[in-house]
């Protein structure tokens, strides 16, 4: 080959290794685009999920059942055939050689006892019916007792037509005489009724000196209203849910005309005189081992018109006490102020933020919420639904271990010995349960988000073991915020920061009565009464439970403009 030919050979092989490296240069750069979608399309992908996860809660919440509640029979149903698809699965993967999955494990045969010859029904091979009997829940009561003892009865005669008492069956026909009588009971409902009270004070004098005017005590005049009739307006709203623009429009409609600001003093007034009551509350809860704590939102109405979001702060007992505490945000700084001087040890909330910095101040050690735990899952079940019923099935057996201690009302030494010995192997296998689920799922998930919390409360939750005093969740303060929330539809928000505190003082007082099963009208009325002369030293007998026990009658009578 003469020399132009390798010359232009060489150019040749230089342009295609040229070309060659600016192919791979292209095709490294198409995989890094391409691997730069896959990523993007799996971010987007999770999104997708999360968003449909919290569509999914958000519909629950408006159109279904709020209930976290599984019949222990159905969950136990789907963790079987769970485990019977798995096995199926497994046994389709098997080599053709290999012997069938019923050889595997050597079974008794089942037999179906035959149904008595005298009976008539469903054969024994249907066991479907017999659940359904089981499941079937007993109807409701339709009001035919008996009205309670305490109410005032009424009798009412209802005479036999004069000319229908005659026997027709004799030819003289002789007047019928009484040999029984049959009586019904009917509940009626008198229609309120208000009365004006003009209250005298007789000017008393020397008919000679003049001097010396005397004249019995005075009562507090500022308030055009008794406290039979604040503590009515109280108990309907702070108990009874009714705004009062509701309130005002039934005295309008009795002919009493009562503007809204006259009915918001009331209730301030009222608010005021029980606030030694909620502080002798607050320092009882706070003197005891364990105090449960949540929050929930309320809207507040400042001083130009705008709205902002404020805090109800619940500090309470176990289906005890409870008082709440207003604060205009959620920091760290509201329960911090209340817990400080607390002599409690322990305090049971759920996973917020607000809680780390103060219990790690305050050296108070948290107890974690199962129910919050309980709820992440339940919520994120569709994600591995096997996994999640054999989580909850276990949570399921510490709560009816919890259950059956209240049950036998056995002591705190008691509760203490059987959770060690029932609840703690349980617990441990719930939480190896949930360590080993979380390597197997994706973090930003619903199912790895719920997995991740659940393991970083796992350490404070294992404290109820250790503390008597602690409950499995925080229900109990959770279902105390459920009359702020339901009265939150009606009287939508509260008036600056003062309104919020006096909102407090009457909630922390109506709802402890009604944890403590006393009547929240006999309680107020009665209590409102007895603060103007009672001794501070002694102010906890006017606390619902020191009422109870000191004042309440054994029958209280209800509200009567109920």
């Amino acid at each position: 080959m003469s020399a132009s030919g390798e010359q232009r050979w060489a150019e040749e092989n230089r342009r295609l290794r040229a070309d060659n490296q600016a192919l791979r240069v292209q095709r490294d750069a198409f995989q890094a685009q391409n691997e730069a979608l896959q990523n993007q399309i799996q971010e987007l992908e999770g999104i997708r999920r999360n968003l449909e996860h919290t569509v999914a809660i958000y519909k629950r919440a408006l159109f279904g059942s709020r209930s976290e509640k599984i019949d222990p029979q159905e969950l136990e149903a789907r963790i079987a055939q769970g485990a019977a698809e798995a096995r199926e699965e497994l046994a389709q993967d098997k080599r053709p050689g290999d012997p069938p999955p019923q050889a595997e494990e050597e079974q008794p045969e089942q037999k179906a006892d035959p149904p008595p010859a005298d009976q008539s029904g469903p054969p024994a091979d249907q066991p479907a019916d017999r659940d359904k009997e089981k499941k079937k829940r007993k109807a409701r009561p339709h009001g035919r007792g008996g009205f309670p003892a305490h109410l005032p009865r009424r009798r009412i005669e209802h005479p036999v037509d004069p000319a229908l008492a005659l026997c027709a069956c004799c030819p003289e026909h002789p007047p019928l005489v009484q040999v029984g009588e049959d009586t019904c009971e009917k509940l009626v409902k008198l229609p309120v009724q208000y009365e004006v009270h003009v209250h005298v004070y007789p000017q008393m004098a020397c008919p000679r000196c003049h001097e010396g005017v005397t004249s019995a005590p005075r009562q507090d005049n500022s308030l055009k209203a008794d406290v039979s009739v604040i503590a009515d307006v109280v108990v309907k709203k702070y108990v009874e849910h009714q705004p009062l623009y509701r309130q005002q429009q039934a005295f309008d409609r009795l002919g009493i005309p009562i503007t809204r600001q006259t009915l918001c003093d009331w209730t301030g007034w009222c608010s005021d005189q029980v606030e030694p009551v909620v502080k002798a509350m607050a320092d009882y809860i706070l003197s005891q081992p364990l105090v449960q704590s949540d929050e929930t939102p309320v809207r507040m109405q400042l001083a130009d018109g705008q709205m902002e979001t404020a805090r109800l702060w619940a500090y309470g007992l176990p289906w005890e006490e409870v008082v709440f505490d207003f604060r205009t945000d959620k920091s760290q700084k509201g329960p911090k102020e209340f817990l400080r001087g607390t002599t409690a040890r322990f305090v049971q909330a759920d996973g917020g933020s607000s809680y780390g910095p103060v219990l790690k101040a305050l050296e108070l050690g948290h107890i974690a919420c199962m129910a919050h735990i309980r709820r992440g899952l339940f919520e994120a079940r569709a994600d591995a639904p096997l996994a999640v019923d054999l989580v909850l099935a276990a949570i399921q057996k510490l709560y009816r271990i919890e259950s059956r201690a209240k049950a036998q009302a056995i002591g705190l030494e008691a509760r203490l010995e059987l959770r060690q010995r029932e609840a703690k192997p349980i617990f441990l296998e719930v939480g190896q349960l949930i360590a080993t689920l979380r390597k197997d799922v994706l973090p930003k998930s619903p199912l790895g988000r719920a997995l991740s919390y659940a393991q970083n409360q796992w350490p404070a939750m294992a404290r109820y073991l250790e503390v008597a005093q602690a409950e499995l969740d925080n229900n109990s303060t959770e279902h105390a915020l459920r009359g702020v929330v339901l009265g939150r539809r009606n009287w939508l928000h509260v008036g600056q920061e003062t309104g919020g505190e006096k909102a407090a003082n009457l909630f922390s007082l109506m709802i402890t009565c009604k944890r403590l099963g006393v009547e929240p009208y006999a309680y107020l009325h009665d209590i409102l009464r007895r603060l103007p002369s009672h001794l501070n030293k002694d102010i906890w007998q006017l606390t619902p439970r020191g009422w109870k026990e000191t004042f309440a009658p054994k029958n209280s009578t209800p509200n009567p403009s109920g």
